[in-house]
């Protein structure tokens, strides 16, 4: 298994689905694994002129991507939470959000009248590529992990400029992510990934307290600060989309404690016990 730390230059505002508020669609302020992997699958299918439901496996080790500022130094924003609150970085979620989203307001239209329909106004909350405040591009930093055997097949599609798109809204102009940034990971990041190899992810301190990256599958027997969410996966090649799994999940940024990672498998920004 070879290890790709990748770097996204975000080239239009995106909307990761989150959660919803009255009328109001917020987002995610990362990108979820099981995200970039949709897009990278989706991208490589076409580049190679084939089904969309092929090749499902050949970008699953994949970690969630977190919000990086400075093109050259590519060390992202990683998630953890003090005080109760989440914070990227030195970066209250608030702050972050503050700086880096804003909210487009839409309507569905009475064609008839031309009108506002009834009930019908939202908000969708999006992530910009700039802040607002000092106009900073936005990138996004994450690790991809290729079995060797198939390396050299993946190398040629992952090439700098290469474009996929995430999130909702992609065909109304959202959602452009351009490669720009492709090396093969050193051993500091691995570790600062909590990743060792495909099937062994290293502990972490002394104390065996672990700051998570990626959703982590619930256990009972586990001990955490932080949040729990219920996550659905979904099998889109149906004409209706059907749930392939259910299940809840320690969320980034969480400390866990007595954790033993080597236990654990990523896949697609999640880590599933073996």
């Amino acid at each position: 298994m070879e290890w790709y730390k990748l770097t996204f230059r975000q080239k239009e505002p995106i909307h990761i689905g989150s959660l919803s508020w009255g009328v109001i669609n917020q987002t995610l302020t990362f990108i979820p694994g099981w995200t970039i992997w949709g897009a990278l699958t989706k991208a490589y299918n076409i580049s190679k002129g084939e089904n969309l439901s092929y090749n499902q496996e050949l970008f699953e080790n994949i970690t969630c991507f977190y919000p990086t500022i400075h093109e050259k130094n590519s060390t992202p924003l990683f998630p953890q939470y003090k005080n109760g609150t989440l914070h990227f970085d030195n970066y209250p979620e608030d702050q972050f959000r503050c700086e880096f989203t804003d909210t487009l307001v839409s309507t569905s239209i009475v064609t008839e009248s031309r009108s506002a329909k009834e009930e019908s106004l939202h908000e969708t909350e999006i992530l910009l590529n700039r802040g607002k405040i000092d106009g900073k591009e936005l990138y996004w930093t994450g690790l991809l992990g290729i079995d060797t055997n198939i390396a050299p097949k993946i190398e040629a599609f992952l090439k700098k400029g290469l474009k996929i798109y995430v999130g909702a809204d992609a065909r109304y102009g959202f959602g452009c992510l351009e490669l720009i940034h492709i090396v093969l990971a050193s051993e500091n990041e691995l570790v600062e990934w909590s990743i060792k190899d495909r099937d062994n992810i290293i502990q972490g301190n002394s104390k065996n307290e672990v700051v998570i990256k990626n959703f982590l599958e619930f256990d009972k027997n586990l001990n955490f600060e932080g949040e729990l969410t219920l996550l659905a996966e979904f099998n889109f090649q149906k004409n209706t989309p059907e749930i392939k799994e259910a299940k809840y999940f320690i969320t980034p940024g969480s400390k866990v404690l007595n954790l033993q990672l080597k236990d654990y498998k990523l896949k697609k920004g999640k880590l599933y016990k073996k």
